[in-house]
């Protein structure tokens, strides 16, 4: 197996968590009100810093919003939820 099919297997087996198996709703809500940075990296399977939640916080971003925008698209990047919820702020209808 050479690194680029390790890699595509990674990225299958993160699509298929986020679309079957990610964490209940319960215990995102649980994990957000003790470490919303941690919380939000394990619901979304990416590596989110501080800065990122800051503008997830700023656009108005929830646990709840999160949840919503996740079982809309459940492949949706934190980036693009970010932004969602930052058209949301303005008004503006999102493409996503």
């Amino acid at each position: 197996m050479n690194r680029e099919s390790r890699f595509l297997l990674l990225h299958q087996m993160k699509d298929e968590y986020l679309q079957h198996d990610q964490l209940t709703d319960e215990k995102f809500m649980h994990l957000y009100a003790l470490n919303p940075v941690e919380a939000l990296t394990m619901y979304f399977l990416q590596s989110i810093d501080i800065i990122a939640y800051w503008e997830w916080a700023n656009a108005n971003g929830t646990a709840e919003r999160a949840i919503q925008y996740k079982r809309e698209e459940p492949l949706l990047p934190f980036i693009q939820a970010i932004e969602r919820a930052e058209d949301e702020a303005r008004g503006i209808v999102s493409g996503f």
